[in-house]
């Protein structure tokens, strides 16, 4: 809807990032109404425009390229020449935050540091997104997805019984120090607004993924040491059974809370499993799950045809249980379908798609998905002429010197 608030509306973003954690801070802030300048070096720019299957170099855009990037201006700029990061930094002074997730080191070196950026505006916000963070003895270090979950001790708990790691399925550490950060950078602008001051936000995808850490750090912290996490590899330990089961068509996950442990069992029709002695006390059920897990399963597949009429059984005994969707269920499953989770845009080359949105349901403010996507340097001109007061030709020689650049493919539109 063309005239509903939007959240973010009138805040201005520069983003120089690549990959997933960086520009997930833009695309939710896009999704809440900023506007977001996606700033991208040639020749290639953010390294998610890089072919990537099914696309091809003729279509200009990957799929992850429109997955991460929509909603968002480009601007090429090469920072390696000074006339291009003397550029940015005339142009930040029209902009409120600053998102990189360049090697720590490389911004300084571009000549956009924060102590750079602050004096041309002392209301900029700046968060810098790296995998260990700006300090530390591994700040200088590379560092991608799997090695912050594995720094952040969160693969150790993903693992199965006998401790053998296992890759979670998703960028955990990236998605979540993207939410992570824009969480950062909205409390950033909140504090401007009561203070009329910027700051600079260092945020690391280790500790963002070490802060989602439960009750294996609790006890392990409140026992002194005593308590070693351990995984507890496809059966939960704790309450039980709790963890997932094989139905003939597919898995469900069934967690039966201390409270309900008896009612379970006179559900199923073995009330003897509530006297007996490895199941009497919560921690037995921990300690035996995967005996108990058997039990269970061997009882789900010889009384359910389907998953769906296990899962109604457990629901109609007040149990909690649940499919486990695979990438397709859970896109289409009317849950998600309902509550809008993914918007269709046009995205060129493969027609409309539907992609996640920011998951905010908010009744004032709705989270909508900007339907652009932009070619690498499709809105130099405009940023530079807006922004900047820049006329025909002086971005015209700046596109022939090489300071800005374009797809060749906008040539043909002038």
């Amino acid at each position: 809807m063309p005239n509903e608030p939007r959240a973010l509306a009138g805040v201005r973003v520069l983003e120089l990032t690549n990959y997933i954690a960086g520009p997930i801070v833009g695309r939710m802030m896009a999704d809440m109404g900023a506007e977001v300048v996606k700033l991208e070096m040639p020749p290639r720019g953010d390294y998610n425009r890089g072919p990537m299957p099914p696309a091809d170099a003729a279509q200009r855009y990957s799929p992850g390229h429109a997955f991460y990037n929509r909603g968002k201006q480009s601007l090429c700029v090469d920072l390696k020449r000074p006339e291009g990061a003397a550029l940015v930094r005339e142009l930040i002074a029209h902009f409120d935050v600053f998102i990189e997730n360049l090697t720590p080191g490389l911004v300084r070196k571009y000549g956009l540091s924060w102590e750079q950026l602050s004096a041309v505006n002392p209301r900029l916000i700046m968060c810098s997104v790296s995998a260990f963070g700006q300090t530390g003895p591994l700040a200088t270090f590379a560092g991608t997805d799997a090695i912050a979950q594995a720094m952040s001790g969160i693969t150790s708990m993903t693992a199965d019984a006998h401790g053998t790691p296992i890759f979670t399925g998703v960028f955990m550490a990236d998605g979540n120090a993207g939410v992570s950060a824009y969480g950062a950078v909205v409390t950033a602008l909140f504090f401007r607004e009561k203070s009329g001051l910027g700051q600079y936000i260092d945020l690391s995808l280790s500790e963002s993924i070490f802060h989602l850490h439960d009750n294996s750090l609790c006890s392990w912290l409140f026992s002194k040491g005593a308590e070693v996490p351990a995984p507890f590899g496809s059966h939960r330990n704790g309450d039980g059974p709790h963890g997932y089961f094989k139905t003939p068509d597919g898995y469900l996950i069934l967690v039966v809370l201390t409270h309900r442990w008896k009612q379970f069992t006179e559900a199923i029709g073995k009330p003897e499993l509530a006297e007996d002695p490895r199941f009497l006390t919560m921690q037995g059920r921990s300690d035996n799950r995967y005996v108990l897990a058997a039990i269970v399963e061997e009882w789900i597949q010889n009384n359910f045809k389907t998953r769906e009429e296990a899962i109604r059984f457990f629901r109609d005994a007040g149990l909690i249980a649940a499919p486990v969707l695979s990438v397709p269920e859970a896109v289409n499953h009317p849950q998600f379908k309902e509550r809008g989770t993914m918007e269709s845009i046009e995205v060129p080359n493969f027609g409309p798609i539907p992609l996640p949105k920011a998951p905010f349901h908010m009744s004032r403010t709705p989270s909508r998905i900007p339907p652009t996507i932009a070619l690498l340097g499709e809105n130099n001109a405009e940023i530079l002429q807006n922004f900047l007061g820049y006329g025909a030709e002086r971005i015209a020689a700046l596109l022939d010197s090489g300071v800005i650049a374009q797809d060749p493919a906008l040539a043909h539109h002038g």
